[in-house]
């Protein structure tokens, strides 16, 4: 099991993607939190908000989550990062597998 973070300038795009996620059982579920963020763009410093997802996969399918939420995107070069989980609840790695592989190809 992993975490996938990506980070939205919106809430409504984080939404629209997420769901879009969900439909394909790329993820089993998405969580949203608000952010203030601070970095370097084009040679000076930004300062915006956005919205981060934090959304449960296997492993396995990563690449795919990657290249999806990169083809749907607004920005350029979205920040998008794997986090492995060491350890999880049985009941709750089962369900995950259970719907993640109820794969749609739409």
């Amino acid at each position: 099991m992993i975490h996938v973070y990506i980070h939205y300038p919106t809430r409504r795009e984080a939404r629209k993607i997420s769901r879009l996620l969900l439909n394909k059982h790329l993820v089993s579920c998405v969580s949203f939190i608000r952010q203030e963020d601070m970095y370097w763009w084009k040679g000076k410093i930004e300062e915006t908000r956005g919205v981060v997802t934090l959304a449960a996969a296997k492993k396995g399918d990563y690449k795919r989550i990657e290249q999806f939420v990169a083809e749907h995107h607004s920005y350029d070069i979205p920040c998008i990062l794997e986090f492995p989980v060491n350890r999880v609840y049985k009941p709750y790695e089962q369900w995950l597998e259970k719907e993640t592989s109820k794969k749609s190809r739409r």
